[in-house]
């Protein structure tokens, strides 16, 4: 019987599923099927896997701590992998932000943020951004609009809360189409509009923000955007969150894209990649703001667990040492590169990237869905991102072979031209 049908049998309908490849083992940027097939992974789990899979120091370090310490949860004692990953955590976050609270995944750090904002601002209300996705947990569902399908019959959730414009200048519906600043320029006279007639400046405690969309398209913002946010937060003394769980840990070009825009949040979200392909994830701020954070009001179990941090700290070593993060805009370009020939065809609205954070934007979902199940059929493995799943995106392991990227990269390229699906009317 396969694993598909065995899941089906036994594991919840509820989860969503790319595929059901049948995964064996992985290596760097390989996956193998139970039945020997090896397939090009360029999702690295949803933007996990940055050093790529099983990367041998890694590994290393979890057997090294699974065998030395397991568990013991950060409130009953202290262990050397989660302090020494937050001192080292902190070395390449930006300025100023110099203490963690680790917990299990990103969607619990942008709880942790939400409890955060509104306990140190004695403030109720929160700003956020369309198309942003923060997680499924009741309050980052809340703040999640990439697609509705994630609030979908689940009636009411968090209040005070507000959804105000993402300059995503290729699916403005303002006509005519304006160019990323024009777009950025107009989503602000909005948000300010909404400061004056909707939501009274002195009741937001956060504005958080992907400040790179992730789920939502892989979308960049210019940078005028995001200053005018850090602007519009220090004025009205709220904080600003940015949600860096994709877009952190060199993926962009730099460890954080906040650095690549130049601006330091109040808060600053990560995970994914910040576990190495374990659960974990951090908040990390100021510890003057983390004071205001009353002690036992939370916590974790689990967070910050040994193996977790060990996988951590190991993973951010690596990224380090091997210098993928300077590597992550070659990958980025050359990604662009192969996808060119794709510029004119009549189903690709756009071509965009940011670091090695790259998108190919379809007119539709069927025409996305055709190309990745058509990379798949060439061994190659990609997934969608997008409100309407429109939108291919490449997330590979920052340390992906060049060959193998392109070779990737092509196959897709091939999968969309040779695919049959009706253009719109």
């Amino acid at each position: 019987m396969s694993l598909e049908s065995r899941a089906k049998r036994v594991l919840s309908p509820v989860s969503g599923h790319y595929t059901w490849l049948e995964v064996d083992r992985a290596e760097g940027s390989w996956l193998t099927a139970k039945d020997g097939r090896r397939v090009l992974d360029l999702t690295s789990g949803i933007a996990v896997l940055s050093a790529g899979h099983s990367h041998p120091r890694v590994v290393k370090a979890v057997q090294e701590q699974a065998a030395k310490l397991m568990h013991i949860s950060t409130g009953v004692a202290s262990y050397e992998s989660n302090i020494e990953l937050a001192e080292e955590l902190v070395t390449v976050t930006p300025d100023g932000l110099d203490t963690v609270f680790f917990g299990n995944s990103g969607a619990e750090a942008v709880e942790a943020a939400i409890k955060l904002a509104r306990q140190a601002t004695r403030r109720g209300s929160l700003i956020t951004f369309r198309g942003g996705f923060h997680g499924r947990t009741t309050g980052a569902a809340t703040l999640t609009s990439s697609k509705n399908t994630y609030r979908s019959g689940y009636g009411a959730l968090l209040p005070d809360v507000f959804v105000a414009p993402y300059p995503y200048a290729v699916t403005c519906p303002i006509p005519p189409a304006h160019d990323a600043d024009a777009c950025a320029e107009h989503a602000l006279a909005i948000l300010e509009t909404m400061l004056d007639h909707e939501i009274p400046a002195d009741s937001v405690a956060g504005i958080l923000i992907e400040p790179v969309l992730g789920e939502g398209g892989y979308v960049a913002p210019p940078a005028s955007f995001i200053r005018s946010l850090r602007d519009i937060a220090t004025r009205i003394g709220a904080l600003l969150i940015f949600d860096e769980v994709q877009s952190g840990m060199g993926r962009t070009g730099a460890w954080f894209a906040a650095q690549r825009f130049g601006v330091t949040p109040d808060v600053l979200l990560a995970a994914k990649a910040l576990g190495g392909g374990l659960p974990l994830g951090a908040i990390v701020s100021s510890r003057e703001l983390q004071r205001k954070w009353m002690t036992g009001t939370h916590g974790s179990t689990f967070g910050g667990n040994p193996v977790s941090c060990a996988a951590g700290l190991a993973t951010l070593r690596v990224i380090r040492d091997e210098g993928l993060v300077q590597r992550a805009e070659q990958v980025g370009q050359w990604t662009v590169e192969e996808l060119a020939p794709l510029r004119a065809h009549p189903h690709v609205r756009e071509i965009r990237r940011f670091g090695a954070m790259v998108a190919l934007e379809l007119d539709t979902k069927a025409a996305a869905k055709a190309a990745v199940a058509g990379a798949l059929e060439r061994d190659v493995l990609v997934i969608t991102a997008g409100s309407h799943e429109q939108v291919v995106r490449f997330i590979p392991a920052l340390n992906i072979a060049e060959a193998d990227l392109r070779h990737g990269v092509r196959a897709l390229v091939d999968a969309v031209k040779g695919a049959e699906v009706a253009t719109p009317a």
